[in-house]
């Protein structure tokens, strides 16, 4: 189990380094967009419209801090987000499987499925208050 572990660790390692430069353009493009308009999304800045995974951050960290409920009404498919990472990150780390299994594509697809009928619902409705415009 140990250099189970530890052959994880050095996979992830791998990756973090593979990634070293998208990591670097998705930090500058951060720090430069905040900077000039006080925004993460491109279509907030360009369109002044929400887009579907507008609010996903702000979930995800609602999620770590324990404001569960706040999460659902801001994203609730950051809950199957968080499971889709956990579950490949289990694979990909521990059991050393590289490639997606069919139930994660499917996974997938539901997710993005979902994330788009949210969206589309939201346009018709209305969005939450902190993604209204």
């Amino acid at each position: 189990m140990k250099e189970r572990i530890r052959q994880g660790f050095r996979l992830l390692r791998e990756d973090l380094q593979n990634l070293r430069y998208a990591i670097l353009a998705i930090g500058l493009y951060y720090l430069a967009v905040h900077f000039l308009f006080g925004q993460f999304c491109p279509m907030m800045i360009v369109f002044h419209f929400p887009c579907p995974g507008c609010g996903m951050t702000r979930a995800l960290w609602m999620v770590l801090s324990g404001k569960w409920g706040q999460a659902w009404e801001l994203q609730p498919l950051v809950f199957g987000w968080i499971i889709l990472g956990l579950w490949f990150g289990t694979r990909r780390y521990l059991k050393n499987r590289t490639k997606p299994s069919k139930w994660m594509k499917g996974f997938l697809v539901l997710l993005l499925l979902g994330m788009l009928g949210l969206y589309a619902w939201r346009v018709v409705y209305g969005f939450p208050g902190k993604l209204a415009v």
